[in-house]
C-alpha cells in the first residue's frame, strides 16, 4: 500500500470514529429525558386509592380534589331506557356533581372490591379495575350503586394523581359466576 493509500485509510479511519462518537452522543442525549422521567409505582397508586376512598367515605370533596390531574376526565356509562348513554365531566364539573350530591343523601356508604393495579410497560402510568359500590339514603329511599371502574394514573409534579377515570353502572346480581366446562 502506498503512503498514500495509508493516508486515505487513516482519514477514513478518523471519519469513521468522528460518526460514532457523535452517534453515541447524540443518542445518549436524546435518552436521557425518558431515563429521568419519573416512574410510577403501584404503591403509590394504592396511596392514591386509599387517600380518595377515605375521602370518599367522609364526603371530602377536596380531599378528592388533591388526587385528580389537572386535566381529570370522568367517562360515566348507564343504562338509559334500552340505550346505554355516555357522559363525560371535566374536574371541576365532577366535583361539584360529587359535591351536590353528598349533600343531598342522607345516609352514605362506600366500598370498593376487587382491585387490580397494573403499571404500563414504560413505567411513566399505571392502571387500576375495581368494582365500587355506592349505598345511599336519598329522600327517605335506599339506592344502590354499583361501578366498575377504570381508572388510569400518572405522575404530576412529581406526585402520583389519577388522570382518568371511566367505566359502567352494573345491573342486577353482578356476583361472578364460575361455569363448569
Amino acid at each position: 500500500m502506498t503512503a498514500a493509500a495509508h493516508a486515505i485509510k487513516a482519514g477514513a479511519g478518523k471519519n469513521n470514529m468522528k460518526r460514532l462518537v457523535t452517534g453515541t452522543l447524540v443518542f445518549v442525549l436524546l435518552s436521557l429525558p425518558a431515563q429521568a422521567a419519573e416512574r410510577i409505582t403501584g404503591e403509590q397508586i394504592q396511596q392514591v386509592i386509599n387517600a380518595t376512598d377515605a375521602a370518599a367515605k367522609n364526603r371530602d370533596t377536596a380531599g378528592i380534589a388533591a388526587y385528580l390531574s389537572d386535566s381529570f376526565e370522568k367517562a360515566i356509562e348507564f343504562p338509559y331506557k334500552k340505550w346505554m348513554a355516555k357522559v363525560r365531566l371535566d374536574k371541576d364539573d365532577y366535583l361539584v356533581l360529587i359535591d351536590e350530591g353528598w349533600a343531598n343523601a342522607g345516609e352514605y356508604d362506600y366500598q370498593r372490591d376487587h382491585t387490580e393495579i397494573h403499571i404500563m410497560p414504560d413505567g411513566l402510568s399505571g392502571l387500576s379495575h375495581s368494582t365500587v359500590t355506592e349505598n345511599m339514603v336519598q329522600d327517605g329511599e335506599k339506592m344502590t350503586s354499583r361501578f366498575r371502574e377504570y381508572a388510569t394514573y400518572a405522575l404530576e409534579n412529581g406526585r402520583p394523581v389519577i388522570t382518568r377515570v371511566s367505566g359502567h353502572t352494573l345491573l342486577g346480581d353482578t356476583t361472578p359466576q364460575w361455569q363448569e366446562e
